[in-house]
């Protein structure tokens, strides 16, 4: 008998996690609050979709767990599972960068590698840097194995059935008519996403659906993104993009100055200067643990460090980071702790399983957030088929 699986969301995790249970005989139904699939897919790598990286490692991943507990008067006593590193490294084994160009080499995907200053690893893009090719290619495999994808979803309950399984209900636009429909199944993927960009989908509509399945979570915060300072400097520096380095200071007691806080973590590349504020990947690199201390209501600053051409150094107070609409990922979702990183299955809830952005994991700039994605997906669709054994 065919195993039925229910997997919301139609992004890259969950396209990957549908194709992978059919493609293992399972009967695959796709639930989508949009009105297309992989809307966020088709803006990643400003369109071009930066898949996977040739340094796919678990050093490239974070919790905001963990990160909380820099700030956490409790510290790392006060986290309560596993590292993101730790929880990756089972992930990354099973779907690594070869890997991962072989899938989508399949499906008609050739890779293109791009070497950029001030990183020797090499971000894979499709050869046409085009990131409709890669959502056009996952589509068409879907079609070939009669995957189902009903569009304009709007959930209403998620809950393990009375005998076994799980059942869902849901409403859907029919001949301009809305209709109510419940699906049983023997398992239920969770790839709904996080915040970021919330115009292509990913929202707060599933996260009632968490809570009431008992599932920790930790609310979402921008990550990858601009860091704002008032600072007035940043007018006349409006435009300009230099070569330094980006350190991260934070006060762990409210200090009143950078010279009393404590420094964090830095990184280096070409740093971007706008009116309101900072960006570039080293400071997106540290906005996620900037959005964490902000957060815990410390002091921010961003020290930038430039020696070619006309020396430059600032410390900048930073006051918010950038929104969701304007972040690439988001730090914060389902706690690791409620998940098992070898088929992706709730502790909690057999049948029941997470993939993608809804964990708290979010990676580094580089194809990182897109590989965790199609490696999380493809172990939680493997696993709900009853096909752990080809994970590894």
């Amino acid at each position: 008998m065919r195993r039925k699986i229910i997997i919301i969301g139609a992004g890259a995790s969950g396209l990957m996690a549908a194709v992978s249970a059919a493609e293992h005989g399972a009967d695959v139904l796709v639930l989508e609050h949009m009105e297309s699939a992989g809307k966020k897919l088709l803006l990643t790598g400003a369109g071009r979709c930066n898949y996977t990286n040739t340094d796919v490692d678990a050093r490239h991943y974070h919790s905001l767990e963990e990160t909380s507990a820099l700030f956490s008067d409790a510290g790392h006593e006060g986290r309560s599972g596993c590292t993101a590193a730790e929880f990756v490294s089972g992930v990354l084994r099973s779907f690594s960068c070869e890997d991962c160009i072989g899938t989508f080499r399949r499906l008609g995907i050739e890779p293109g590698i791009k070497h950029y200053r001030f990183d020797e690893t090499g971000y894979v893009y499709p050869e046409d840097k085009n990131a409709g090719d890669v959502l056009a290619a996952l589509l068409k495999r879907t079609n070939e194995l009669d995957v189902k994808i009903f569009y304009g979803i709007k959930l209403s309950s998620i809950r393990p059935a009375v005998d076994t399984g799980w059942e869902i209900r849901f409403h859907m636009p029919e001949h301009g008519h809305t209709v109510s429909h419940c699906e049983r199944c023997s398992s239920v993927i969770l790839a709904a996403g996080s915040n970021a960009y919330p115009d292509t989908g990913s929202d707060s509509s599933l996260y009632p659906f968490i809570k009431e399945l008992g599932l920790q979570f930790q609310s979402f915060l921008p990550a990858l993104c601009a860091l704002y300072s008032k600072d007035g400097i940043l007018k006349e520096l409006k435009g300009m993009r230099k070569d330094g380095r980006a350190m991260l200071i934070v006060s762990k007691d409210c200090a009143p100055s950078p010279e009393e806080a404590t420094f964090i973590a830095s990184e280096s590349g070409e740093i971007q200067f706008n009116e309101h504020s900072i960006s570039g990947i080293p400071v997106m690199q540290l906005s996620g643990t900037a959005s964490a201390a902000l957060k815990a209501g410390k002091k921010v600053f961003l020290q930038i460090d430039i020696s070619a051409g006309d020396p430059f150094h600032h410390t900048f107070a930073v006051h918010r980071t950038a929104g969701f609409e304007r972040s690439q990922c988001c730090a914060g979702g389902i706690a690791l702790t409620e998940i098992d990183p070898r088929d992706m299955q709730s502790r909690k809830h057999p049948g029941l399983y997470v993939c993608g952005e809804l964990l708290d994991i979010h990676g580094d700039c580089g194809g990182y957030n897109l590989h965790f994605a199609w490696a999380s997906g493809r172990i939680a669709g493997l696993s709900a088929a009853g096909h752990h054994k080809d994970l590894y």
